[in-house]
């Protein structure tokens, strides 16, 4: 499964990269992201993810271990997050990516100033992918407009 999300933002690449560059930052505005504990000793950066969500009456979670194994930053930025276990078990792929930039001006109706994030979110779980997509593509428009928000304010 492959889902990709954009924003278009008039805050400055280093705000939106105050909420998409750490894990920790993600509670704030994605719903599905319950908590995000980063390991005080881990290099390359890693956190542990609780991903909560409903499913009718009920409420389900999924831990992760995800690992920042991109990370470039400057006028246009990229940052990987992967699922990296360490249980030595073989679990299922989750993969982040994440782009700032400024938007590109010769783009209709796009503005100077303007940055835009693209998110790519990649999974290859084979239980129950259907309602995992539907929960996550929720669970996106949500975090879109809490983080426009955020970044309006």
């Amino acid at each position: 499964m492959h889902l990709s999300a954009a924003l278009t933002t008039s805050a400055t690449t280093a705000d939106v990269l105050t909420h998409v560059a750490s894990l920790d930052a993600y509670s704030h505005w994605m719903p599905l992201v319950h908590s995000a504990v980063r390991e005080a000793e881990a290099t390359p950066p890693a956190w542990n993810v609780e991903l909560r969500a409903k499913v009718g009456p009920l409420a389900r979670s999924k831990r992760l271990r995800m690992v920042r194994t991109v990370y470039e930053i400057g006028e246009s930025s990229r940052i990987v997050f992967e699922r990296a276990e360490t249980d030595g078990r073989r679990h299922a792929n989750w993969r982040l990516e994440v782009a700032v930039g400024p938007r590109d001006v010769s783009s209709p109706h796009a503005e100077v100033g303007e940055t835009q994030l693209v998110m790519n979110l990649s999974y290859d779980g084979r239980f129950f992918v259907s309602v995992v997509e539907s929960i996550l593509r929720q669970n996106i428009e949500v975090g879109k407009r809490r983080l426009g928000e955020l970044l309006a304010a």
